[in-house]
Protein backbone atom coordinates (compact mmCIF):
# COMPACT_ATOMS: atom_id res chain seq x y z
CA UNK A 1 0.00 0.00 0.00
CA UNK A 2 2.80 2.14 0.74
CA UNK A 3 3.47 3.17 -3.39
CA UNK A 4 0.26 4.03 -3.46
CA UNK A 5 -0.02 6.83 -1.64
CA UNK A 6 -2.10 9.51 -2.35
CA UNK A 7 -4.30 7.55 -5.67
CA UNK A 8 -7.78 5.75 -5.51
CA UNK A 9 -8.01 2.41 -6.63
CA UNK A 10 -11.11 0.49 -8.25
CA UNK A 11 -11.43 -3.11 -8.15
CA UNK A 12 -13.19 -5.06 -10.84
CA UNK A 13 -14.51 -8.02 -10.79
CA UNK A 14 -15.57 -10.77 -13.13
CA UNK A 15 -17.53 -14.05 -12.96
CA UNK A 16 -17.24 -17.10 -14.66
CA UNK A 17 -18.80 -20.58 -15.39
CA UNK A 18 -16.08 -22.72 -16.25
CA UNK A 19 -15.18 -20.34 -19.62
CA UNK A 20 -18.11 -18.40 -19.85
CA UNK A 21 -18.09 -14.97 -18.71
CA UNK A 22 -21.70 -14.65 -16.63
CA UNK A 23 -21.24 -11.05 -14.80
CA UNK A 24 -19.10 -8.00 -15.07
CA UNK A 25 -18.80 -5.14 -12.00
CA UNK A 26 -16.62 -2.50 -13.66
CA UNK A 27 -16.84 0.65 -12.92
CA UNK A 28 -14.17 2.93 -12.69
CA UNK A 29 -16.72 5.46 -10.83
CA UNK A 30 -18.14 3.18 -8.57
CA UNK A 31 -17.02 4.40 -5.14
CA UNK A 32 -18.49 1.44 -3.93
CA UNK A 33 -15.66 -0.45 -5.75
CA UNK A 34 -12.85 2.12 -4.39
CA UNK A 35 -10.44 2.13 -1.89
CA UNK A 36 -8.39 5.41 -0.74
CA UNK A 37 -4.71 5.79 -0.16
CA UNK A 38 -4.86 9.41 1.42
CA UNK A 39 -1.45 11.10 1.35
CA UNK A 40 -0.30 14.47 2.73
CA UNK A 41 2.54 17.35 2.28
CA UNK A 42 2.44 20.78 3.66
CA UNK A 43 3.78 24.40 2.64
CA UNK A 44 4.91 26.75 5.77
CA UNK A 45 4.80 30.23 5.32
CA UNK A 46 4.63 33.07 7.90
CA UNK A 47 1.66 35.34 7.26
CA UNK A 48 2.77 38.65 6.97
CA UNK A 49 6.21 38.23 5.09
CA UNK A 50 4.42 35.25 2.41
CA UNK A 51 8.06 33.65 3.30
CA UNK A 52 9.36 31.10 4.98
CA UNK A 53 11.02 33.56 7.18
CA UNK A 54 8.79 35.08 10.35
CA UNK A 55 10.18 37.49 12.60
CA UNK A 56 10.23 37.87 16.23
CA UNK A 57 7.10 39.26 18.33
CA UNK A 58 4.18 38.94 20.86
CA UNK A 59 2.01 37.51 17.91
CA UNK A 60 3.22 35.85 14.61
CA UNK A 61 0.87 33.77 12.43
CA UNK A 62 1.93 30.31 9.87
CA UNK A 63 -0.01 30.00 7.79
CA UNK A 64 0.87 25.71 6.78
CA UNK A 65 -1.30 24.85 3.52
CA UNK A 66 -1.33 21.17 3.41
CA UNK A 67 -2.23 19.71 -0.01
CA UNK A 68 -3.97 16.47 -0.11
CA UNK A 69 -4.25 13.35 -2.13
CA UNK A 70 -6.56 10.34 -2.19
CA UNK A 71 -9.45 11.50 -0.13
CA UNK A 72 -13.10 10.96 -0.81
CA UNK A 73 -14.76 13.59 -2.03
CA UNK A 74 -17.87 14.52 0.26
CA UNK A 75 -16.41 13.43 3.87
CA UNK A 76 -14.96 15.25 6.43
CA UNK A 77 -11.52 15.00 7.74
CA UNK A 78 -9.76 16.06 10.76
CA UNK A 79 -5.84 17.83 10.58
CA UNK A 80 -3.92 18.46 13.65
CA UNK A 81 -0.76 20.53 13.16
CA UNK A 82 1.83 21.23 15.75
CA UNK A 83 5.16 23.22 16.02
CA UNK A 84 8.22 21.40 16.29
CA UNK A 85 11.55 23.21 17.64
CA UNK A 86 13.81 21.63 14.76
CA UNK A 87 17.02 21.51 17.49
CA UNK A 88 15.34 19.92 20.02
CA UNK A 89 12.51 17.63 18.24
CA UNK A 90 10.35 18.33 20.44
CA UNK A 91 6.73 20.38 20.49
CA UNK A 92 7.43 24.23 21.04
CA UNK A 93 5.25 25.67 23.93
CA UNK A 94 4.24 29.41 24.52
CA UNK A 95 4.13 29.06 28.14
CA UNK A 96 2.91 25.31 29.38
CA UNK A 97 0.78 24.99 26.31
CA UNK A 98 2.06 23.41 22.90
CA UNK A 99 1.45 24.93 19.81
CA UNK A 100 -1.21 23.23 17.92
CA UNK A 101 -3.95 23.80 15.67
CA UNK A 102 -7.27 21.03 14.97
CA UNK A 103 -9.12 21.66 11.57
CA UNK A 104 -12.04 19.70 10.62
CA UNK A 105 -12.41 20.11 6.65
CA UNK A 106 -15.18 18.44 4.17
CA UNK A 107 -12.77 17.13 1.14
CA UNK A 108 -14.53 18.78 -2.17
CA UNK A 109 -12.74 16.62 -4.74
CA UNK A 110 -9.79 13.60 -4.56
CA UNK A 111 -7.16 15.87 -4.30
CA UNK A 112 -6.83 19.79 -2.84
CA UNK A 113 -5.45 22.14 -0.18
CA UNK A 114 -6.33 22.86 3.16
CA UNK A 115 -4.99 26.21 5.28
CA UNK A 116 -3.83 25.55 9.13
CA UNK A 117 -2.92 29.05 10.78
CA UNK A 118 -0.53 28.75 13.97
CA UNK A 119 -0.67 31.69 15.87
CA UNK A 120 1.88 32.42 19.06
CA UNK A 121 4.09 33.99 20.28
CA UNK A 122 7.92 33.98 18.82
CA UNK A 123 9.80 36.63 21.56
CA UNK A 124 11.89 33.87 22.74
CA UNK A 125 12.95 32.28 19.46
CA UNK A 126 15.85 34.10 18.00
CA UNK A 127 17.84 32.33 15.30
CA UNK A 128 15.70 29.01 15.85
CA UNK A 129 14.02 27.26 13.07
CA UNK A 130 10.59 25.34 13.79
CA UNK A 131 9.39 22.61 11.73
CA UNK A 132 5.52 22.06 11.11
CA UNK A 133 4.07 18.61 11.63
CA UNK A 134 0.54 17.71 10.05
CA UNK A 135 -1.56 14.30 10.79
CA UNK A 136 -4.77 13.48 9.10
CA UNK A 137 -7.55 11.84 10.43
CA UNK A 138 -10.49 10.20 9.47
CA UNK A 139 -12.84 9.75 12.74
CA UNK A 140 -10.31 8.99 15.38
CA UNK A 141 -7.88 6.94 12.54
CA UNK A 142 -4.94 8.74 11.59
CA UNK A 143 -4.51 8.10 8.06
CA UNK A 144 -1.28 10.44 6.94
CA UNK A 145 1.04 12.07 8.42
CA UNK A 146 3.62 14.59 7.40
CA UNK A 147 6.42 14.87 10.32
CA UNK A 148 9.81 15.23 9.03
CA UNK A 149 12.35 17.78 10.69
CA UNK A 150 14.59 18.09 7.98
CA UNK A 151 12.06 19.21 5.32
CA UNK A 152 12.44 22.81 4.39
CA UNK A 153 9.08 22.95 3.12
CA UNK A 154 7.64 22.46 6.35
CA UNK A 155 10.14 24.58 8.35
CA UNK A 156 10.21 28.54 9.55
CA UNK A 157 13.49 30.66 10.06
CA UNK A 158 13.27 33.21 12.81
CA UNK A 159 15.62 36.04 12.35
CA UNK A 160 18.58 37.23 15.16
CA UNK A 161 21.23 39.39 15.58
CA UNK A 162 24.34 39.87 17.88
CA UNK A 163 26.58 42.96 17.63
CA UNK A 164 30.66 43.91 18.33
CA UNK A 165 31.22 47.40 19.43
CA UNK A 166 34.70 48.60 19.34
CA UNK A 167 36.56 52.43 18.14
CA UNK A 168 39.75 51.53 16.05
CA UNK A 169 41.79 50.49 18.29
CA UNK A 170 40.32 49.08 21.05
CA UNK A 171 36.95 49.24 23.25
CA UNK A 172 38.35 52.17 25.46
CA UNK A 173 37.54 55.60 23.90
CA UNK A 174 39.41 58.93 24.43
CA UNK A 175 36.96 61.23 26.54
CA UNK A 176 37.76 64.48 24.21
CA UNK A 177 37.12 65.64 20.59
CA UNK A 178 35.23 63.44 18.17
CA UNK A 179 35.20 59.47 18.28
CA UNK A 180 33.65 57.04 16.25
CA UNK A 181 32.10 53.34 16.98
CA UNK A 182 32.01 50.74 14.38
CA UNK A 183 29.12 48.07 15.68
CA UNK A 184 29.30 44.85 13.67
CA UNK A 185 26.49 43.34 13.30
CA UNK A 186 26.05 39.80 12.55
CA UNK A 187 22.87 38.61 11.12
CA UNK A 188 21.43 34.97 11.02
CA UNK A 189 17.86 33.79 8.91
CA UNK A 190 16.97 36.85 6.99
CA UNK A 191 15.46 36.88 3.57
CA UNK A 192 17.90 36.56 0.81
CA UNK A 193 17.88 39.44 -1.11
CA UNK A 194 15.64 41.74 0.43
CA UNK A 195 16.25 45.34 2.09
CA UNK A 196 16.25 45.99 5.72
CA UNK A 197 17.09 48.88 7.74
CA UNK A 198 19.30 48.31 11.03
CA UNK A 199 18.64 51.01 13.78
CA UNK A 200 20.98 51.87 16.38
CA UNK A 201 21.75 53.71 19.77
CA UNK A 202 23.85 54.67 22.28
CA UNK A 203 22.83 53.70 25.69
CA UNK A 204 24.44 54.79 29.21
CA UNK A 205 25.16 51.37 30.91
CA UNK A 206 24.84 52.89 34.38
CA UNK A 207 21.59 54.78 33.92
CA UNK A 208 20.32 52.37 30.93
CA UNK A 209 18.51 55.29 29.37
CA UNK A 210 19.70 56.79 26.24
CA UNK A 211 23.24 58.60 25.95
CA UNK A 212 22.56 62.03 24.99
CA UNK A 213 25.36 64.79 24.33
CA UNK A 214 23.80 68.03 24.80
CA UNK A 215 19.95 67.04 24.43
CA UNK A 216 20.15 64.63 21.70
CA UNK A 217 20.73 61.11 21.13
CA UNK A 218 23.43 59.04 19.59
CA UNK A 219 21.84 56.59 16.70
CA UNK A 220 22.74 55.71 13.24
CA UNK A 221 20.73 53.86 10.87
CA UNK A 222 21.81 51.57 7.75
CA UNK A 223 19.95 50.25 4.92
CA UNK A 224 21.31 47.35 3.48
CA UNK A 225 20.45 43.90 1.67
CA UNK A 226 20.97 40.83 2.82
CA UNK A 227 22.84 38.48 0.32
CA UNK A 228 22.43 35.69 2.25
CA UNK A 229 20.44 34.26 4.79
CA UNK A 230 23.25 34.98 7.62
CA UNK A 231 26.18 37.22 7.24
CA UNK A 232 27.49 41.01 8.84
CA UNK A 233 26.83 44.32 7.94
CA UNK A 234 29.05 47.10 9.88
CA UNK A 235 27.15 50.47 11.86
CA UNK A 236 29.04 53.75 12.43
CA UNK A 237 28.37 55.94 15.76
CA UNK A 238 30.31 59.66 15.08
CA UNK A 239 30.03 61.65 18.29
CA UNK A 240 31.74 64.68 20.61
CA UNK A 241 32.92 62.43 23.38
CA UNK A 242 33.97 65.83 25.96
CA UNK A 243 33.04 64.89 29.28
CA UNK A 244 32.15 61.00 29.30
CA UNK A 245 35.13 60.77 30.97
CA UNK A 246 34.13 57.13 33.07
CA UNK A 247 31.19 55.94 31.46
CA UNK A 248 30.32 52.92 29.97
CA UNK A 249 28.42 52.59 26.94
CA UNK A 250 26.22 49.93 25.03
CA UNK A 251 24.93 49.49 21.60
CA UNK A 252 21.32 48.76 20.95
CA UNK A 253 20.28 47.80 17.84
CA UNK A 254 17.20 46.74 16.36
CA UNK A 255 16.41 45.26 12.42
CA UNK A 256 13.19 46.29 10.41
CA UNK A 257 12.23 45.68 6.99
CA UNK A 258 13.46 48.52 4.76
CA UNK A 259 9.33 48.71 3.23
CA UNK A 260 7.91 48.52 6.55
Amino acid sequence: GALLKGKAVVVFEELYQDDVKLAVHADIEDDGQTVYYPEIGTTAKDKDTETAYSIIGKEVTIVDTVHYEGLKAGKTYKLVGTIMDKETGAPLKNGEKEVTVTKEFTAETINGDVEVKFTFDSSELSGKDMVVFEMLYRGDREIAVHADLEDQGQTIHFPEIGTTASDDSDKELENKGEVTIKDTVAYKNLVPGKAYLLKGILMDKETGKPLKIGDEEITSEMEFTAEKDNGTVEVTFTFDAEGLSGKEIVVFEKVFYADS
